[in-house]
């Protein structure tokens, strides 16, 4: 999928309508796509949260 692709389905998944990823301009696989959503959710768990307690 192209990095269009991967930020529409993150912001679907992730429930993120404005999200604007910066990804680079290439191909990504399955297997990238559940990183980076794996990322992004291990950052708003381990930076966005800890401000919110």
């Amino acid at each position: 999928m192209d990095k269009e692709a991967v930020i529409e389905r993150l912001k679907k998944e992730l429930d993120l309508p404005n999200f604007k990823g910066r990804l680079e301009e290439k191909d990504y696989t399955e297997e990238d796509y559940q990183k980076i959503k794996k990322d992004l959710d291990d950052y708003f768990e381990n930076y966005v949260r800890n401000v919110e307690n």
